[in-house]
């Protein structure tokens, strides 16, 4: 199981270990962001922090409905004690967790301040 805390702005946010492919590992305050299919978003100091491998530019949708170019990367990610590996969008935000990794994961969030997140595996 995952855990985490709602903060102050009512944003359900975990702490995730991510790390590119040559080690280098730093821990995220990511928010769960149930609008984006990606699976995590970073801005550009993080990934250049941990000199995560570029992969490609993609074109993306936002949810305004405009089209923008992103870069993505490879890393991994500690989720739920085993290594993953993830595609990285490059977004000039606060760290984001996308829908594709919560695939095969209930959610239960306590929308107060300080309201507890868990990520658990479905069966």
């Amino acid at each position: 199981m995952i855990h985490g805390l709602v903060n102050a702005r009512y944003e359900a946010v975990v702490p995730l270990r991510v790390r590119g492919l040559v080690g280098v590992e730093l821990t995220v305050d990511a928010v769960i962001d149930t609008g984006s299919t990606a699976s995590l978003t970073l801005p550009s100091a993080t990934i250049a922090a941990l000199r995560l491998t570029f992969r490609a530019t993609n074109q993306v949708m936002l949810a305004d409905g405009s089209l923008r170019f992103v870069n993505t990367y490879d890393a991994e990610v500690d989720w739920d004690g085993a290594w993953r590996a993830v595609l990285v969008t490059e977004v000039e935000s606060a760290p984001l967790i996308g829908t594709t990794m919560l695939t095969r994961h209930q959610v239960f969030i306590e929308f107060v301040p300080g309201g507890v997140v868990d990520i658990t595996r479905l069966p």
